[in-house]
């Protein structure tokens, strides 16, 4: 659609976007490291809660030893589980981050496949993209 022919692009005071190669766009943005860093963060986080849990658990089990009341033991043992949870959750992110990067490689030109592609624009840009992808 040109600029002169979109009433939505006027009233917001838009201009269109122009790309020099929209494939090469999409694939840049698909495989963006955001995920990469998000993963380090939460490895991260995980790891100082369960070096922290782990501190905690040794003073909090001389404690219980010590006091020999119920609620001292019905904490350490809440710790406990709580220590475990977190080692699955570090494990599940492991295999989370595993999936992201098989999805995120390129596929290379001579094969592969593609599966749930969805493309925004008009039936012209998908022509002058299909296009180019052929003419490659």
């Amino acid at each position: 659609m040109s600029a002169n022919n979109d009433p939505i692009g006027k009233a917001l005071n838009l201009s269109p976007i122009t790309l020099d190669n929209p494939v090469k766009d999409l694939m840049n943005n698909a495989l963006s490291d955001s995920a990469r860093s998000d993963f380090d963060i939460a490895r991260t986080n995980l790891h100082e809660i369960i070096n922290t849990g782990l501190e905690s658990l040794a003073k909090l089990s001389q404690i219980a030893d010590q006091s020999q009341h119920p609620r001292a033991f019905e904490v350490l043992a809440k710790l406990i589980d709580s220590i475990a949870t977190a080692n699955k959750d570090l494990l599940d992110l492991q295999t989370t981050i595993r999936g992201i990067d098989a999805v995120d490689k390129p596929i290379n030109s001579k094969g592969g496949s593609v599966t749930n592609n969805l493309f925004v624009g008009s039936t012209a840009e998908l022509q002058k993209v299909l296009k180019q992808i052929r003419d490659e």
